[in-house]
């Protein structure tokens, strides 16, 4: 067994791997919250994934006759996601770019009906000014009307306690589990997340540990943000996108639109 340090994101067939199974039910849910809440009528549908990664999410939503644009800071994710939207075949189209989260409005050459930045991605930003700089470049992206879906787990400071979650997925020959510790800040607003990834190949397993934070939000935080941002909010959802009051703690879909 081989023990190294790199993280899931440096690997990115790794990444899809792990992360493929149930992207196609994740998607259905998501062209339920466009239907419900986009306006009708658009002859062509073009979705936006900030930090698209593999691209897994675009790929099933492009089968799906979705026009998909992405993009990641990884250069390497969106090679990867590239090659596979080569192997597509229908009228839909599957573009991908290098950006950031905070500079990315000017590479596009349309402006997009819906946007997706699911299960948690977004808090990888650190400060206020950088979220401010991400939705106004949403705010210019989208097509009027259209809505951002942003998928954010929320903090009730003093009330969290440590938590696990388990990953799997398979494809050939090789297996991948992830086992994800969260650890709550007990001051500030830095999640410490631990991420334990085992990798079996035939006559090979590989294990790879790394340790980063993600930036939490009290639903007080969050809301006063939306409020200071070019993005006002016009709904929240479960993961099914069934309509719910945003929750005081835990995991739903904010649908932002701009003002």
């Amino acid at each position: 067994m081989h023990v190294s340090t790199p993280g899931l994101y440096s690997d990115p067939m790794v990444y899809d791997i792990l992360h493929s199974p149930g992207t196609g039910e994740e998607v259905e849910s998501f062209i339920r919250i466009e239907q419900r809440w986009s306006p009708p009528g658009r002859r062509r549908r073009c979705w936006l994934e900030p930090a698209c990664g593999s691209g897994r999410y675009l790929r099933a939503a492009r089968a799906r006759g979705i026009d998909a644009i992405g993009f990641d800071i990884s250069p390497d994710m969106v090679d990867y996601a590239h090659r596979r939207a080569r192997r597509a075949r229908g009228s839909a189209t599957e573009t991908y770019f290098v950006a950031s989260l905070t500079d990315f409005a000017d590479h596009l050459d349309r402006p997009v009906t819906f946007a997706i930045n699911p299960i948690n991605t977004i808090r990888h930003l650190d400060t206020d000014e950088q979220m401010l700089a991400h939705y106004e470049q949403m705010a210019r992206s989208l097509a009027p009307g259209a809505c951002y879906c942003v998928g954010l787990s929320l903090s009730l400071y003093g009330h969290e306690q440590p938590s696990e979650d388990v990953w799997r997925g398979a494809r050939g020959q090789t297996a991948v589990t992830q086992v994800v510790q969260f650890i709550p800040p007990h001051e500030g607003r830095c999640e410490r997340v631990i991420s334990h990834l085992t990798i079996e190949r035939p006559g090979h397993v590989e294990q790879r540990v790394s340790d980063y934070t993600l930036r939490t939000y009290s639903i007080e935080e969050w809301i006063t943000l939306i409020e200071r941002s070019p993005l006002r909010l016009v709904a929240t959802t479960d993961m099914d996108g069934s309509p719910m009051e945003p929750p005081r703690m835990g995991y739903a879909n904010f649908l932002l639109c701009p003002r």
